[in-house]
C-alpha cells in the first residue's frame, strides 16, 4: 500500500478505501472463517494492536514478550490482559457482523474495561465508570464530565447513529474522539477506547487497525489529532444527550484523526482483500500479473505505488503478491474483475495455509 499522501486529499483517501471495501464485498466480504484460516495474519494484527496501543500509554512490550503471550507463556499482566481482551472483543464483533447486527451497549464497554484490569491493582474498580470523580486527561484541554455513566449511555446511542448515517472513517474518528473526551474510567481509557474503535470497525466489515505509538512523534501526532477532533468540548460538555454531543463533535476537525486511522487501516484492508481472492484464484508475483494484464512490469509497479493495484504484503520485506482481478482500473485501463465470479474453490483454506507457511516462516 502506498503512503496515503500519494492519494491526495481526504476525499481521495476516502474514495480509495471505499474502492477496497467494495472489492472485498465483491469477493465475499469479511467472514470470520477467513481470518480464522488466515491465522498468522490474525495473530499478527492482534500483536501489532497490543504493542502499539500499550506503547501509547507507556507500556513498551517487545515482540518476544508478545510471542510468549500468543504461545501461552505468561507475559506481563498488562500485555496479557490487553491481548486476551482484544481477542475476545474482536471475535464478538465478527459474530455480530456475520449476523448483520450493529450491536453496542454499556455492559459491553464496561466488560472491556473489566477484562483489561483483571488481577491488577485496579481490580476493585474494573468495569465501573468513575461517576462523581474528577478525572484529568494529561496535556489535553478537555475536562471529562463527572456523570460518566450518563455520558456513556449517550455515547452508545450516538455511536450507533454515526455508524449508520455517516461515512465509515468519519464515524470511527468521531466516536473515538468522543469516547476519549468522556474519559469515563479512573484508568485505561485509551486502551478501552482503542479496543472499542476496532470493535466498531469490525462491525462494519473492516479489519482491526493499530494506531501507531512506538515513537514519540507517532504519539504526539495521535494526541494532536484527538485534540483537533474534540475541539467542541474544550469549553465544557453539553448535556448527556446524543443530539447535543453530535453538535459539539461537528465543531471539531475530524479529518486529521480520520487520516491517521486510514493509514493504519489501508495495508490491513489490502491484505484481507488479497486473501479473499484466494477463494477463487492463487495470488501471483507482480511480474506474472503484468504479463496477464498485457502491460510492462514498470507500469504494474507504478499502479502499486499509486494504489491502483491491491497487493498482499507479507512481513519481513518479502515480495508482494497480487492478481489481475485486484487491479482497480485507471482512466486508460479499466478493471478486469468479471461481473460474475466462479464458484469458490473447495480447497481455498488449505491454499491460504500453504501461502502463510511459505511467507510467514518463523524468525530466527
Amino acid at each position: 500500500m502506498p503512503g496515503l499522501g500519494a492519494w491526495g486529499s481526504y476525499d481521495k483517501v476516502r474514495a480509495a478505501l471505499a474502492e477496497r471495501r467494495g472489492l472485498l464485498e465483491r469477493l465475499g466480504g469479511l467472514p470470520l472463517a477467513l481470518l480464522q484460516v488466515a491465522n498468522e495474519e490474525w495473530l499478527y494484527m492482534l500483536q501489532e494492536d497490543t504493542r502499539h496501543s500499550l506503547a501509547i500509554e507507556g507500556y513498551f512490550a517487545t515482540e518476544r514478550e508478545l510471542e510468549a503471550v500468543v504461545q501461552g507463556r505468561r507475559g506481563s499482566l498488562e500485555v496479557l490482559n490487553y491481548f486476551r481482551t482484544a481477542q475476545y472483543t474482536y471475535g464478538l464483533a465478527f459474530q455480530y457482523h456475520k449476523e448483520s447486527q450493529l450491536h453496542l451497549d454499556l455492559p459491553l464497554i464496561n466488560n472491556i474495561h473489566a477484562m483489561l484490569f483483571q488481577g491488577t491493582t485496579q481490580d476493585r474498580y474494573r468495569g465501573q465508570p468513575a461517576d462523581g470523580i474528577k478525572r484529568q486527561i494529561a496535556g489535553a484541554p478537555v475536562q471529562p464530565p463527572l456523570e460518566a455513566t450518563d455520558y456513556l449511555r449517550a455515547f452508545v446511542k450516538l455511536a450507533l447513529w454515526l455508524l449508520r448515517e455517516r461515512e465509515a472513517l468519519e464515524a470511527l474518528a468521531k466516536t473515538h474522539a468522543l469516547f476519549e473526551a468522556i474519559h469515563p474510567y479512573r484508568d485505561g481509557n485509551g486502551r478501552v477506547g482503542r479496543i472499542l474503535l476496532n470493535y466498531l470497525a469490525l462491525l462494519q466489515g473492516l479489519p482491526p487497525l493499530a494506531i501507531k505509538g512506538l515513537t514519540q512523534k507517532e504519539r504526539e501526532r495521535y494526541y494532536a489529532a484527538l485534540q483537533e477532533a474534540d475541539r467542541g468540548f474544550h469549553r465544557g460538555f453539553p448535556p448527556p444527550e446524543p443530539e447535543a454531543l453530535l453538535r459539539a463533535l461537528d465543531l471539531g476537525e475530524f479529518r486529521p484523526l480520520a487520516l491517521l486511522l486510514a493509514e493504519a487501516l489501508a495495508p490491513r484492508l489490502d491484505n484481507l482483500v488479497a486473501l479473499a481472492l484466494i477463494r477463487f484464484h492463487d495470488l501471483k508475483p507482480l511480474e506474472e500479473v503484468a504479463q496477464d494484464l498485457g502491460v510492462s512490469r514498470v507500469l504494474v509497479y507504478q499502479w502499486v505505488s499509486r494504489g491502483r493495484l491491491v497487493v498482499y504484503r507479507p512481513r519481513g520485506g518479502k515480495r508482494p503478491l497480487s492478481h489481475p482481478w485486484l487491479f482497480l482500473g485507471t482512466r486508460e485501463h479499466p478493471p478486469v474483475l468479471p461481473p460474475t465470479l466462479p464458484p469458490e474453490r473447495p480447497s481455498w483454506e488449505d491454499r491460504i495455509r500453504d501461502l502463510q507457511q511459505s511467507l510467514w516462516a518463523p524468525r530466527g
